[in-house]
């Protein structure tokens, strides 16, 4: 159903003027969205106007044909890129931080997970199918073989340790069993440069 036209919006004096206008407009948008007149088509001169912000559908359907089409051009620019991506990564430490300090009190991880449509998450890991874990994992064979090659000595060293622990009572298996946890944080850790 075409709306008439909407008169132009009531000027906004102040950023504190907008931010208290968009929190209420938020809202509505929230509690009664089909009230935005930007959900509408609305009378034009002389066509009539599509709504202001496209349907869900359109704008998924758009935003995901541009990204199929975009994939050479991501792989070109990944494989070019304008800056080292490690030492900018390094440069953006502190940024890293304090994003995430931030993330923490936010309690944004929790609040993220509140967001997911597990039924969504199925479907898509349906869809996939287990090529795209199975390619993933072949594609980074390379890593995982330096990987390996790294943490190798570092296994045996620990394996070493352990083997001089005694085994006789059940609290010497358990003290065992622990010291074989703590030892592969210890790992961990020296694989950190800790």
């Amino acid at each position: 159903m075409s709306k008439a036209k909407p008169k132009p919006p009531a000027a906004v004096d102040s950023l504190s003027a907008f931010e208290k206008s968009l929190a209420g407009k938020l809202d509505q948008a929230v509690n009664d969205p089909d009230s935005l007149e930007g959900m509408h088509e609305r009378q034009g001169n002389p066509v009539t106007l599509g709504p202001r912000i496209p349907e869900a559908a359109d704008m998924a359907a758009d935003m995901v044909a541009k990204a199929a089409a975009a994939g050479e051009k991501w792989l070109k620019k990944v494989l070019h890129p304008k800056k080292d991506p490690i030492t900018a990564a390094k440069a953006a430490a502190g940024k890293y931080k304090n994003k995430m300090e931030e993330a923490l009190r936010e309690n944004r991880f929790e609040k993220g997970l509140d967001m997911v449509n597990e039924d969504e998450m199925y479907e898509t890991i349906t869809a996939g199918g287990a090529a795209p874990f199975t390619s993933g994992v072949q594609r980074r064979a390379k890593k995982v073989e330096r990987v390996m090659g790294e943490l190798r000595p570092l296994q045996d060293a620990l394996a070493e340790e352990l083997d001089k622990m005694p085994i006789d009572t059940e609290e010497q298996r358990e003290a065992k069993m622990i010291a074989a946890k703590r030892g592969m944080q210890a790992i961990g850790k020296k694989r950190r440069g800790g």
